[in-house]
């Protein structure tokens, strides 16, 4: 188990790395962005074309709000590019599942507190209710219902979610 990241105690590591997501949560959105943004800012290394990757899967992927929470996502990209399969192994056949590994101890957190990782659920379990955020007639965000989730508290208590992608590293 890692103990020292970067100079940074585990415990610091993981506060410094909830202090980046939720500041950029609640500024710049995006929560897949956020969370990638805030595990690789910590480990040191950041990468730009990964980051832009993210784009589509905030909010459920294609701001659908139906498929996996961004934040969820994000990190399993982050754990991916730190501690993931390289091509080499890949190629060779060779099994290499830390990054999986670490996906799973996400995915339990998540389970734990909202019993599930779809982003729907998510809002259900904290906001009582879902928000559409998908303009259903033009591609887009529909921003009457984005001005809801907004006024419901949406990027500073979903910033909590982010919590719990930074307190796998």
């Amino acid at each position: 188990m890692i103990k020292i990241i970067n100079r940074l105690t585990k415990k610091e590591a993981m506060e410094l790395a909830f202090k980046i997501g939720f500041e950029g949560e609640v500024t710049r959105t995006n929560c897949a962005q956020e969370s990638f943004h805030a595990i690789s800012s910590v480990l040191g290394i950041k990468n730009p074309l990964i980051f832009k990757s993210l784009s589509a899967l905030e909010a459920g992927g294609g701001i659908t709000t139906k498929g996996s929470c961004g934040s969820f996502s994000g990190a399993l990209a982050a754990f991916s590019f730190f501690f993931g399969r390289t091509y080499k192994q890949w190629e060779k056949g060779e099994t290499y599942i830390k990054a999986s590994i670490l996906g799973q101890k996400l995915f339990k957190k998540f389970d734990e507190e909202f019993q599930t990782v779809i982003c729907t659920e998510i809002h259900k379990k904290i906001y009582g209710r879902t928000f559409e955020l998908m303009d259903q007639k033009n591609p887009g965000i529909n921003k009457d219902v984005l001005k809801e989730f907004e006024d419901a508290g949406a990027h500073l208590t979903l910033s909590v979610v982010v919590h719990f992608t930074t307190k796998i590293i």
